[in-house]
């Protein structure tokens, strides 16, 4: 099995500061735009093994989504992520993320083996998950309705990581998916998940 822990390619301090404050901004953003119709996300709210049901795409403004043809890039975002997620062997019943009372998690995305702490912001709401030994950390936003939940990803982060699998899958979908990134700012990617009843 593939220990994405065990992966990883030095990052030049203030480069990894700079992205890190670009992808907060952003998440922070779209937050501030579903939390009027969600009840603020607390760390136990996370708890559970969260099993993958599909992948997802958004964007941190709407703007885009108004223009002329801004539902069909979504939509052909959304496929060349979910064609990737696919071939890497991320689907119903090989994926799934489990967050643990004791702020730990730990994630299987295919063949790959994420793990690390886990952090609910109470000011932002975004959830922080460390990995690489704390080295390394994502940001994403969580909508939760019921046993449901959309984990979502600046896309700059995600893709970095999709890289280091990528690697192993010969796939190029997700060097599509980097120009799609460059091409729009505020592009989400992220999972749709399922809590397990069991």
């Amino acid at each position: 099995m593939l220990l994405i822990s065990a992966v990883g390619n030095a990052q030049s301090k203030t480069a990894a500061t700079s992205e890190n404050n670009k992808s907060t901004s952003v998440l922070g953003n779209l937050w501030s735009k579903i939390a009027g119709s969600s009840l603020p996300l607390i760390n136990k709210d996370l708890v559970g093994k969260w099993e993958f049901q599909g992948t997802a795409c958004s964007f941190e403004t709407e703007n885009l989504l108004k223009k002329a043809g801004g539902a069909v890039v979504a939509s052909q975002v959304e496929s060349k992520f979910d064609d990737y997620c696919t071939k890497a062997g991320i689907r119903k019943g090989t994926a799934n993320f489990t967050f643990n009372a004791d702020n730990t998690y730990s994630a299987h995305l295919g063949l790959a083996k994420l793990s690390g702490k886990y952090q609910v912001n109470d000011s932002t709401q975004l959830v922080t998950m460390t990995y690489l030994f704390g080295m390394g950390k994502l940001s994403a936003v969580a909508h939760k309705s019921g046993s449901n939940m959309q984990l979502l990803f600046d896309a700059d982060s995600m893709l970095k990581l999709m890289k280091v699998i990528s690697k192993f899958t010969d796939s190029t979908s997700v060097v599509v998916l980097g120009k799609m990134a460059d091409m729009y700012d505020g592009m989400l990617l992220g999972f749709d998940l399922d809590l397990d009843k069991i």
